[in-house]
C-alpha cells in the first residue's frame, strides 16, 4: 500500500499535468501577436490531439510493462514537451511541444488513479485518488495570477514550473513500488472489456458539456446578463470548481461513487437549462454549475478506474478518457453553432443537457464499487 508521502509525490506530477492544462489558453493568447490568430488556435488542437493519442498509448504500455513503466513515461514526455516550448521560435516547435505535453497529460489520467486504486486500502481508495486530483485543479489558483505577472513579453516562461516539476517527479518516481494487482495479472492476456465503450461515451458527454462552459457563448451569456467585464465574473463563477474538488475528495468515500458520479451530471445538466433565464441568482447558479464540474472528477476518476478489471484498468481507462476529450472538443464548436440557429438562452440548455446522458449510463451500467477490494470486483 501506498504511504501518505508516497501519495503527495505522486500529487506533486498530477498538479503539473493541470499546471498545463490551465496555461494553454495564455499561451495561446500571448503567442497570437507573434504567429496570428488563426494558427495560434492549433495550440490547443495539438494539445487534444495528445490527449486522444497519450491515454491509449501509455494505457497500453502501462497494462503490458507495469504502472511504474506508466508513471514515468508520463513525467518524461511532459518535461521533454516543455523543454521544446521553452525553447520554441515558431509555430511548428509549439505545437510539437504542446503534442508531447498532451501525450504526458492524457497519460497521466491515464495510469495515476489506477495506481492510487490498486494501491490503496478499499476503505480509503477514493481518498487517496481524490487527493491527486485535487493537487492538480487546485493548479487553478496558481496559473492565472503567473500568467497575468509574466505577461506578453515573458509567455515561454509559462513552461518553465512543468519543466522543473516533472523532472523532480520522474525522479521520486523511479522509487515507487510497482502495483502488486499488476504484478498478479501481468502474465495474463488483454481481454475487451464493454464497459471500456460504456465509460467512453460517459467522458465525451461529460467533457461535451465541461469544455463548453469554458467557451466564448458563455462569456456572451454573462454579458447578456449585464455582468462586464464578462472574463472578471467568469472568474468569480469559475472558482466554484477547485471548491468541488476539495469537497468531493473529502466526502469520496462516504457516499456510493455510482450515485455521486450520476449527481455532479445531472445537477449540472438542469441547472444550465436553468441558467440562462435565472434573473438575479444568475452568478450563484454559475457558480454552482461550477462546482458541480470540479465535483465530478474526483469521484469519476476514482469510479472509472473501479469499473476496469486489473489487466485491462489503464488500457481502457486511457481509452474512456482520451477519446472522451473528443467530447471536449466537440462542445464548444456544437455550442457557437447552436448559439447562431437557436439562439444563446435555448443552446445553453441543449449543449447542457448533454450531461445527462453521462447521469443516465452512470446509473444503468454502473456498479456500486465503494470498499469493495478491486480483486472481488472485476479481477
Amino acid at each position: 500500500m501506498l504511504s501518505k508521502k508516497q501519495i503527495l509525490l505522486l500529487s506533486l506530477g498530477t498538479s503539473l499535468t493541470f499546471w498545463d492544462i490551465f496555461n494553454v489558453p495564455y499561451i495561446e493568447n500571448y503567442a497570437s501577436s507573434q504567429i496570428g490568430e488563426v494558427s495560434a488556435t492549433l495550440i490547443l488542437s495539438s494539445e487534444m490531439i495528445g490527449y486522444f493519442l497519450g491515454g491509449m498509448v501509455n494505457g497500453y504500455m502501462a497494462s503490458k510493462l507495469g504502472r511504474k513503466f506508466g508513471l514515468m513515461s508520463s513525467m518524461l514526455l511532459i518535461s521533454l514537451g516543455s523543454l521544446v516550448g521553452l525553447l520554441s521560435f515558431n509555430l511548428f516547435s509549439l505545437l510539437v511541444a504542446e503534442l508531447l505535453i498532451g501525450l504526458g497529460i492524457e497519460g497521466e489520467v491515464a495510469v495515476v488513479p489506477s495506481y492510487v486504486s490498486e494501491m490503496s486500502d478499499p476503505k480509503i481508495r477514493g481518498r487517496n485518488v481524490g487527493i491527486t486530483t485535487l493537487s492538480g485543479f487546485l493548479m487553478t489558483l496558481v496559473v492565472t495570477p503567473v500568467a497575468v505577472i509574466l505577461g506578453q513579453g515573458y509567455w515561454r516562461l509559462l513552461f518553465v514550473p512543468s519543466l522543473i516539476l516533472a523532472l523532480i517527479a520522474l525522479f521520486f518516481r523511479v522509487k515507487l513500488p510497482e502495483s502488486v494487482l499488476w504484478e498478479k495479472k501481468s502474465k495474463e492476456e488483454l481481454k475487451w472489456d464493454k464497459d471500456i465503450l460504456v465509460f467512453t461515451l460517459i467522458w465525451f458527454a461529460s467533457y461535451f458539456t465541461g469544455y463548453a462552459l469554458f467557451s466564448t457563448p458563455v462569456f456572451s451569456l454573462i454579458s447578456q446578463h449585464g455582468y462586464d467585464p464578462s472574463s472578471l465574473y467568469f472568474s468569480y463563477i469559475l472558482y466554484g470548481d477547485p471548491l468541488g474538488v476539495v469537497i468531493a475528495s473529502i466526502i469520496n468515500d462516504h457516499f456510493q461513487r455510482k450515485y455521486t458520479s450520476s449527481l455532479s451530471n445531472l445537477v449540472s445538466a438542469v441547472l444550465m437549462v436553468i441558467w440562462p433565464f435565472s434573473g438575479p441568482l444568475f452568478l450563484p447558479i454559475g457558480f454552482i454549475i461550477m462546482f458541480f464540474q470540479g465535483f465530478k472528477f474526483p469521484v469519476m476518476y476514482a469510479y472509472t478506474a473501479e469499473n476496469f478489471g486489473t489487466k485491462v484498468r489503464t488500457l481502457g481507462y486511457g481509452i474512456a478518457d482520451g477519446i472522451g476529450h473528443l467530447g471536449g472538443a466537440v462542445g464548444p464548436i456544437v455550442y457557437v453553432v447552436l448559439q447562431g440557429h437557436l439562439g444563446l438562452s435555448f443552446s445553453t440548455g441543449v449543449v447542457g443537457v448533454a450531461a445527462l446522458i453521462s447521469a443516465t449510463l452512470l446509473m444503468v451500467f454502473g456498479h456500486t464499487t465503494n470498499k469493495v477490494p478491486l480483486e472481488e470486483l472485476k479481477g
